[in-house]
């Protein structure tokens, strides 16, 4: 008997569980951990396979069915799903629940030109809100000091997946201020915020590599460097090209990080995706 059909039998959730349990997943050997997540997804897979006719279909032209799925090493054979399937007007058809059961709409940030469209019933929100809590806490330990977000606040992009997950993200933290203001951020600033705190809290800055390559910018050309505390973060999400669509270094990166904003390399942290 495996983890996930012990847990079925004590009442509990097997994703619910992991969810929670991700600091002592990280302890485990690979091949538990991965017979738990096996049984996991290929439970989620027969679920989606009975419910939702769209991808019963998708699955029989690939002639996959439950019966290929019982492990960590059957993942393989899941059929996936195209991600330019999410952005057309039907996409409500991928949808395993019923339109009257979604609680939350996503939408990505269509740099492709046309935004993906994913919807959430209740089920899948309560293990994303508790999921990306988790996640943060594993990873940062978080539970004080302020953040620059290089990102625009919730009420603007309400619809937007990361901005929403960012701002699970602000609650850890004793507060927090927003700096992309209808798609314009202003280094100056920014750099006016991280001031203010200097000597009170603990300064982290958040956002896409290419917006704190900008603040960095912005103090190279004045000849600012800021001494943010030793136990800041600079904690990057989203894209690694300057506007140009030139690719900025990672090594480069954390070395200006560290000379303009006095953060160590080791707490200059990627966690797209």
């Amino acid at each position: 008997m495996n983890l996930s059909t012990q847990l079925k039998e004590l009442g509990l959730s097997p994703l619910n569980t992991l969810v929670g349990s991700a600091h002592n997943l990280y302890k485990m050997p690979f091949d538990i951990v991965n017979e738990y997540k096996g049984s996991i997804i290929a439970d989620n897979f027969n679920y989606h396979y009975e419910n939702n006719e769209f991808y019963r279909d998708l699955c029989k032209k690939k002639n996959i069915s439950p019966q290929d799925i019982k492990s960590f090493s059957d993942l393989a054979k899941i059929p996936l799903i195209p991600v330019q399937t999410f952005k057309q007007c039907d996409s409500h058809l991928l949808m395993t629940s019923k339109l009257n059961e979604v609680e939350f709409e996503m939408r990505s940030t269509g740099t492709s030109g046309i935004p993906s469209v994913s919807r959430r019933d209740r089920l899948t929100m309560d293990s994303a809100f508790d999921s990306v809590v988790t996640t943060y806490r594993e990873f940062f330990k978080f539970s004080r000091g302020m953040g620059l977000f290089l990102f625009p606040p919730t009420e603007e992009m309400p619809e937007m997946g990361m901005v929403k997950a960012l701002n699970v993200f602000a609650g850890l933290l004793d507060g927090s201020v927003n700096l992309v203001k209808k798609i314009t951020f202003n280094p100056e600033k920014a750099v006016e915020v991280l001031q203010s705190w200097d000597g009170k809290h603990t300064r982290h800055i958040v956002g896409p590599p290419f917006l704190v390559y900008r603040l960095i910018k912005y103090c190279m050309d004045r000849n600012i460097k800021l001494n943010l505390e030793k136990n800041s973060f600079i904690i990057t999400l989203g894209g690694w090209k300057r506007f140009t669509g030139e690719e900025i270094p990672r090594a480069e990166f954390n070395e200006l990080c560290h000379e303009y904003l006095g953060v160590q390399s080791y707490n200059v942290r990627d966690m797209y995706g």
